[in-house]
């Protein structure tokens, strides 16, 4: 079915044309002119704004905003608005069983697709763009009373969550040139530039070990109970070659990291790892799997 506001659409676009067409070759600095197309601009905003509040708002029968600009007492808009919030709505749940799928292998398809519409109708998206759809998922998890006998499911959505925006980060710039800088640079005067393609995630309660177990067959109980009383876990994750991959952070692996998040010279980090940690192992593996993005320079 077409988009019932295409039509408001397409009048603004002809107004704008004609708008430009009228300019001639007026030149485009024209202070009227940047005036005209900026108020074309936030008049669309508004506009993709108000339909979204009109696809997400959770009461079917809510108005739209009269910034859409066209006439919603016709049917055809209506029925054209009830269509895009059923594809919406649907191709949100498929986004959100994508974004989490040990929560969806833990819970089971059909309570994991109630679980999304339910999410849908609580916290509409606010942006077009399904990609994200899942941000609140966690915490809306972690607050539902039903799921309280599974407090671990809201750290494990956070790890899938984690996981899921990997894909979107940049690609690691780390070359030569950076690593030669630490065998002739004082450590204490460089410090290492984590790739945005890792993540690193506290949690309270075993969340690797549980990633692993649901992703693949269907998890033995009793290897689950020996899961579940292993206490917390710090998530590691990366994308690698082959995709995301997960494993859990000692002490010291922990504390190295986060003095490195924190921008930490090389040598306050190694003091922060402590003693016994070996930077050498950790670089060539962090080289290799691309954990770094580059060395640069700090104040001491």
């Amino acid at each position: 079915m077409q988009d019932p506001a295409q039509s408001a659409r397409r009048e603004r676009d002809a107004a704008l044309a004609e708008t430009a067409s009228a300019a001639g070759a007026c030149d485009t600095d024209s202070p009227s002119l940047q005036l005209e197309m900026q108020r074309e601009m936030q008049r669309e905003m508004q506009r993709q704004t108000a339909l979204l509040r009109a696809l997400f708002d959770p009461r079917p029968t809510c108005p739209p905003a009269a910034a859409l600009g066209v006439d919603t007492t016709r049917l055809d808009w209506q029925a054209g608005l009830d269509a895009m919030r059923g594809n919406a709505r649907s191709h949100a749940e498929r986004a959100l069983l994508a974004q989490f799928p040990t929560l969806l292998a833990m819970l089971g398809e059909a309570p994991m697709r109630a679980l999304c519409v339910a999410y849908w109708r609580a916290r509409p998206p606010r942006v077009g763009d399904l990609a994200g759809v899942g941000a609140e998922f966690p915490d809306y998890v972690g607050r539902l009373r039903r799921l309280r006998a599974w407090p671990w499911l809201r750290d494990s959505a956070r790890l899938d969550w984690a996981l899921w925006q990997l894909q979107y980060a940049s690609a690691p710039r780390l070359d030569a040139r950076h690593l030669q800088a630490l065998a002739t640079h004082d450590p204490a005067r460089l410090r290492l530039r984590l790739a945005e393609g890792v993540a690193l995630l506290d949690a309270r309660w075993p969340v690797v070990s549980l990633w692993q177990l649901h992703r693949g067959a269907e998890p033995d109980s009793a290897r689950l109970r020996e899961a579940l009383g292993e206490g917390p876990q710090c998530a590691w994750a990366w994308r690698g070659a082959e995709g995301t991959r997960c494993e859990p952070l000692g002490g010291a692996g922990r504390r190295w990291l986060r003095a490195l998040q924190r921008g930490a010279s090389v040598a306050a980090a190694l003091r922060s790892a402590g003693p016994g940690w070996d930077f050498a192992a950790w670089l060539q593996r962090a080289v290799r799997e691309g954990w770094l993005d580059g060395i640069e320079p700090c104040i001491a």
